[in-house]
């Protein structure tokens, strides 16, 4: 385990008159993540929110309390310390009051590692984890975490178990309100049968480590290019996808397939697939933007404030001479 990691959680792992000592850490990350942040563009300064009352002005942090709107603009508060006396067995306790054979994934929120908290306990944790396997079952229970009581759902993973918070049934939005005006006719076979082929042929052990955030990768070139003193092209225009036949669709999709050797395609074949258009030549262009009235972000490092251009600022970058085509 990473030295830096902290639990989320720590408390015991309640089981009929079995208590182990457990903590929780997240089984997520978005660290790498690109964030932005609001940038004053005149000063180049990062914007801070500030906590203010109207008719008052800016506050500070230690004077604002939590509080409930029991009527229109009237509020009651609560202290910390009155939650602390809030006192459930779940505050401390993951309680596992059942076993299920499985959870509809639309329930299932945040993953959390599960991990026993010392040698003691690991005796009770490693008895639990394999009877979760051997039986095939999911344990149900519930706990308080980050000030709100979720339902958790806990599966054996490797040599150790997973927690996973679930929704409550009323945080989820009934199917019907969006399914309705979906016709359940029957389709037609023969299309029916093609698409499962298709879909037998891709079917494939899922491998997470395969897929690549593509937005994430564009974000971080475009970066790189203004940083670089570029500007990124101009984006391409996209035509609307054109409707063509389903059944001639599903035929190309398994030619495709046949062709490829069941190797997955970029894009797979649907109603609205677009017929493949001629590949314009690409056409980068190193001058910087203001002729045109974009902008560059770029902005000094240096104390954040915009200093004056020298000469510098916005003075386009030589453009490369257009090479010319040799005469067949």
């Amino acid at each position: 385990m990473a030295a830096a990691a902290r639990p989320y959680w720590t408390g015991f792992l309640k089981l009929s008159l079995v208590t182990i000592a457990v903590r929780l850490y997240t089984a997520t990350t978005v660290k790498e993540r690109i964030r932005f942040h609001m940038i004053h563009e005149p000063t180049g300064e990062r914007v801070r929110q500030q906590l203010v009352v109207p008719g008052t002005g800016p506050v500070e942090r230690d004077e604002v309390v939590k509080g409930y709107e029991y009527e229109k603009g009237r509020y009651v508060t609560v202290e910390p310390d009155d939650l602390k006396r809030l006192k459930l067995e779940t505050t401390d306790t993951i309680d596992i009051t059942e076993f299920v054979d499985d959870v509809d994934p639309i329930y299932f929120d945040a993953p959390y590692y599960l991990v026993p908290d010392g040698s003691v306990a690991e005796e009770g944790y490693r008895v639990i984890r394999e009877a979760l396997r051997d039986t095939g079952k999911i344990a149900i229970g519930q706990v308080v975490v980050g000030g709100n009581e979720r339902i958790v759902a806990i599966r054996p993973l490797d040599k150790g178990l997973l927690a996973n918070s679930l929704r409550y049934e009323d945080e989820i939005r009934k199917p019907d309100e969006f399914f309705n005006s979906i016709a359940v006719d029957a389709v037609d076979e023969d299309e029916r049968a093609m698409m499962e082929q298709i879909i037998k042929r891709k079917t494939r052990k899922f491998e997470p480590g395969k897929f690549v955030d593509h937005y994430q990768a564009a974000v971080r070139e475009l970066i790189d290019e203004k940083l670089e003193g570029k500007l990124p092209d101009k984006a391409p225009d996209r035509k609307p996808a054109q409707v063509i036949n389903l059944m001639d669709a599903l035929k190309r999709s398994l030619a495709a397939e046949e062709k490829s050797g069941g190797a997955a395609p970029r894009r797979a074949a649907s109603r609205a697939e677009p017929e493949p258009a001629a590949k314009k030549p690409a056409a980068r262009s190193k001058k910087a933007a203001t002729p045109s009235g974009q902008r560059s972000l770029l902005l000094p490092v240096e104390g954040g404030r915009v200093r004056a251009a020298q000469g510098k600022t916005g003075r386009a970058a030589p453009a490369e001479a257009p090479k010319r085509r040799k005469r067949a």
